[in-house]
């Protein structure tokens, strides 16, 4: 076996293997190097910056001119670039050899044996802890995390002196948003995955879950209500919009940069948006960021972010193996923050100086994702999303009680575990 890269040498200090690795689905008639190396790809969503290209996969490739990574971009839309992996996982292709997958996706790819059981050794030390369980399924590492990410509360720094750490401290905060003649507060409500993520989120801020660390439902809580309560009297009474109904991410966007809103739950990307003089903001230099609130604290953030999956037929692991060490390693991770405006999945980023200064929200977003929980690791996640959807917009339209909503999750949540 070649000696590993330089960067990859620095991670791993022995041997990575895989648990359980095979070839089991390669294309009759084509084989693999004998030593599990060669060129290979990486699916994932669009390089719309041309960054990832040119200040990462360009690096590696200078490096490994004989284990060259090929990116295949997929669509832009999440459910195509899903839809596309798992295509091609079904016919057992080998033309993915690594994917970059939404960290929701992951359970459901190992669970039907697309992704092969890593060693944790692929993995330094230092990854955000949320992160890291987004990458397990039954407690077995099925993924290396690549981006991280965590709601931020984003809030006009020139109004508010003191950011609310509690659901009761931003409601009473609204009094300001009255007198300014502006709306108080919105997140992603349409019906839609953005409303799964700001469900979840208000059920893990009270305190509650929809599944338990067993697998169990657990959504028929009274701290589910809690939380689902925040956002319904939230429309009810009027600190929450009724036009935010309809907001997904970018509509809560241009609403906060238009000077219409006091507080936005958003993503970190907004941060910069938000605050780019010249551009179409009214607010550069006014924007504040912080964890978001919770009912006697601080709140749990629902995780974003993408792992990298190898797929269990490719015919080139131990070089994907390596570049997963590469992708894991400050200075690839480093690279994501400063030119492609990701947050990164290790811990010592956070507290760099140099970058906590170029990115003032880093601080903030690492006390959040203190408090991060991924959405539901379950197999068919997308079922029980569309089922968190339907339920928790009729209890924001005031089709249903909370109570009722949440008791109807529960039974839907049920059912999807015994099919």
């Amino acid at each position: 076996m070649r000696k590993r890269g330089t960067v990859a040498t620095a991670v791993l200090t022995t041997t990575v293997t895989l648990l359980g690795a095979g070839c089991a689905g390669s294309t009759p008639g084509e084989e693999g190097s004998a030593d599990g190396r060669g060129p290979f790809t990486l699916a994932m969503h669009k390089d719309t910056t041309g960054k990832l290209t040119s200040e990462i996969l360009d690096v590696w490739n200078k490096r490994h001119p004989d284990e060259k990574v090929t990116l295949i971009e997929l669509p832009e839309s999440a459910d195509e670039q899903r839809a596309a992996m798992a295509q091609n996982f079904q016919a057992k292709s080998d033309r993915f050899d690594v994917v970059a997958m939404d960290v929701i996706w992951t359970a459901e790819f190992a669970a039907r044996g697309w992704i092969e059981k890593l060693d944790p050794q692929v993995l330094p030390d230092g990854i955000v802890p949320a992160a890291l369980e987004t990458a397990k399924y039954e407690g077995d590492l099925y993924g290396a995390p690549l981006t991280s990410s965590g709601a931020l509360l984003f809030y006009r720094k020139d109004l508010v002196s003191k950011p609310p750490a509690t659901w009761k401290e931003l409601i009473d905060g609204c009094e300001i948003a009255e007198r300014q003649r502006m709306d108080c507060y919105a997140g992603q409500f349409a019906q839609y995955e953005g409303l799964t993520v700001n469900a979840t989120e208000a059920i893990n801020s009270a305190g509650g879950s929809v599944y338990g660390p067993d697998g169990q439902v657990t959504v028929d809580s009274p701290e589910a209500k809690e939380g689902i309560d925040f956002l319904v009297d939230g429309f009810r009474t009027g600190y929450i919009p009724k036009e935010a109904i309809t907001y997904q991410e970018e509509d809560g966007r241009r609403a906060f940069q238009r000077g219409d809103l006091l507080y936005l739950r958003n993503w970190p990307y907004v941060y910069g948006l938000a605050n780019a003089a010249g551009s179409d903001t009214k607010i550069a230099g006014k924007v504040g960021v912080a964890p978001l609130p919770g009912a006697d604290g601080a709140g749990a953030s629902t995780l974003g972010g993408f792992n990298l999956g190898l797929s269990s037929y490719s015919k080139h692991k131990e070089s994907v193996l390596d570049f997963m060490a590469f992708m894991e390693s400050p200075e690839a991770q480093r690279v994501q923050v400063t030119d492609l405006s990701n947050p990164p999945v290790l811990m010592d980023l956070y507290t760099d100086e140099a970058l906590a200064t170029e990115f003032p929200y880093l601080p903030a977003l690492q006390q959040g994702l203190s408090q991060a929980r991924p959405r539901p690791q379950v197999p068919a996640y997308n079922d029980a999303s569309l089922s968190i959807q339907q339920e928790i917009y009729k209890a924001l339209q005031g089709e249903k009680s909370s109570a009722d909503a949440l008791k109807d999750l529960a039974g839907q949540l049920n059912g999807l575990q015994s099919n």
